[in-house]
């Protein structure tokens, strides 16, 4: 029987669970600076898809938690910034669909509360 992979897919997102909610969200706010500032969208797919799974990996209270604040660092950027990570995330959603509808699953709700989410929801 294969070993089952018990490495986190991304570091960085698995080290998140331990920061406050302040903290974190500058975290996402950093880390989306980072994303944006990835070359092509493809490539922008192709880092947004590891923090999707590290994500979905997590208890669904923590990947609320985490989900939540990575919203709110979201509507803090850019309408440029915005369109960038959106089509990243349309290209991730095109590579990985049942991995889409499960962040979607626990996004929307969460962005529904959150006014200034509208570019989050329309996705």
């Amino acid at each position: 029987m294969a070993k089952m992979e018990d490495r986190p897919v991304d570091a960085g997102v698995a080290g998140a669970k331990a920061k406050s909610d302040p903290e974190l969200l500058e975290w996402w706010k950093q880390r989306f600076a980072l994303l944006v500032g990835v070359p092509t969208d493809i490539a922008r797919a192709g880092a947004l898809l590891p923090q999707l799974r590290e994500l979905s990996r997590l208890p669904d209270a923590e990947r609320k938690r985490l989900t939540r604040e990575r919203i709110k660092a979201f509507v803090s950027l850019t309408s440029d910034q915005q369109q960038k990570i959106l089509a990243a995330r349309r290209l991730a959603d095109a590579a990985d669909p049942d991995l889409g509808k499960s962040d979607d699953a626990i996004a929307d709700p969460i962005a529904s509360e959150i006014p200034e989410a509208r570019a989050f929801l329309q996705r």
